[in-house]
């Protein structure tokens, strides 16, 4: 085999699809393979609306809970403290991103496999979010497979 012939190693997949309403979006075995998590069969799908980024996230259970946590003053160490909160309660993000909107308002959001809650209490989890130097509001919401 020359150099020529050589093998490319592929980092990337994509197929092309036209966007229309209430269209399903169909994916190949190849996808589903490549998506499919070790255990279950599901997948949290996000949209970043101002990037037009679409994330195709696997997941173990068909239920994952969204975080939307309100910064009313982002502080420095913010991330170093939510994450360090999170460590130490064992939970992990299937992904997390935040927006500053303008100065110092700020979101931060973060989706969380339902199966990491289990051991956890909710109303403890948001008082220690809200402990949080610069919080002004927190949300939990369930997202469910319909």
């Amino acid at each position: 085999m020359n150099k020529k012939d050589k093998e490319i190693p592929k980092i990337t997949m994509a197929n092309m699809l036209k966007l229309m309403p209430k269209q399903s979006l169909q994916l190949s075995n190849e996808f589903l393979e490549a998506l499919k998590p070790e255990v279950g069969n599901f997948a949290v799908i996000i949209l970043t609306p101002n990037t037009k980024i679409i994330r195709i996230i696997p997941t173990s259970t068909e239920m994952v809970y969204k975080i939307t946590i309100d910064i009313g003053k982002l502080t420095p160490d913010f991330l170093k403290r939510i994450g360090n909160l999170f460590l130490s309660l064992g939970l992990k993000a299937l992904y997390s991103t935040g927006l500053c909107f303008v100065e110092d308002k700020c979101v931060f959001e973060g989706y969380i496999d339902s199966v990491e809650f289990e051991s956890i209490d909710m109303n403890e989890l948001k008082k220690e979010i809200m402990n949080v130097e610069g919080i002004t509001g927190v949300d939990f919401s369930l997202l469910k497979v319909e």
